[in-house]
């Protein structure tokens, strides 16, 4: 499927602007920040709405499946209920609600969708997707709303689902999506950004997160150690983006050590989205 020069635009907005790519086997994420225009694509994607200029090349020749950000289900209906009602629904028949919601990890419990938890919910929500075997599942941040255990219960149902379909979802959380997708669409303000692996968005670049119990240390005399190249803060939390993590971790903690500053937290990951994007963009 090819996404060629998409456009779509709600009067004097332009929500999504001149979008193009090609759509690969596996998982792929959608990734950008709240209101980068995911849903907007995903929809016209979905058939759910048109786009103003462009065209998306191959998706009526497949079967899609669409999970929205919040799952369209019944409240009083169970999982079972809901399986059959969606095939009645699209005209499948002779299917197995029991198997399909085993196949998302899901039980066959006896009480209505109202009272499953979040994780439950957005299972059923897959299930439900999937009920007429797409070849394209569709899903629109599938875990922001979801607790960490939801999330992980999640994540490894997509890793295991891409074995046999294209998945596109979306995301504004960068460890989801390297987690779980092969190929990420940079999505920011309607426009694709780059794409590619989460390897070649990031690079070698780390983040370092620290916080003193004295915030003492200047945004000049972080720039100091050697590696950061970006620096930026968040309340009483330093930000240090750098090329060179273990070296950056070294100098930073042998500064503290030097000068007697007491060291509240120090997390070691990828970058903020926000740095990824101003990296991009500059």
């Amino acid at each position: 499927m090819n996404v060629k020069q998409l456009t779509k635009q709600f009067g004097s907005f332009t929500a999504l602007d001149d979008v193009s790519f090609s759509l690969r086997p596996g998982c792929t994420s959608l990734l950008g920040e709240n209101g980068a225009g995911k849903t907007t694509l995903l929809n016209m994607i979905a058939r759910v709405t048109t786009p103003t200029s462009g065209q998306i090349v191959g998706h009526d020749a497949i079967r899609i499946g669409y999970l929205p950000q919040r799952p369209a289900l019944y409240p009083s209906l169970t999982p079972v209920e809901t399986i059959r009602y969606a095939a009645e629904l699209t005209g499948v028949t002779g299917i197995d609600p029991v198997k399909l919601l085993k196949r998302v990890g899901l039980e066959p419990v006896d009480r209505p969708a109202a009272h499953l938890s979040g994780g439950m919910r957005q299972r059923l929500g897959i299930a439900q997707a999937l009920v007429h075997d797409p070849e394209l599942l569709l899903l629109d941040e599938p875990v922001s709303a979801l607790d960490p255990r939801g999330r992980r219960e999640v994540l490894d149902l997509l890793s295991d689902l891409k074995r046999e379909r294209m998945i596109l979802y979306s995301t504004h959380v960068l460890p989801d999506a390297e987690e779980a997708s092969d190929w990420v669409l940079l999505l920011r303000q309607g426009r694709l950004l780059m794409e590619g692996t989460v390897t070649d968005l990031l690079g070698s670049k780390s983040s370092i997160q620290v916080r003193l119990f004295n915030d003492v240390v200047t945004e000049d005399e972080w720039r100091t150690l050697p590696g950061v190249n970006h620096v930026t803060r968040s309340g009483t939390t330093w930000e240090l983006e750098t090329d060179t993590k273990d070296v950056t971790e070294r100098a930073l903690l042998q500064m503290l050590l030097e000068r007697g500053l007491r060291l509240q937290s120090l997390h070691v990951g990828h970058p903020s989205l926000e740095s990824l994007f101003l990296e991009v963009n500059a």
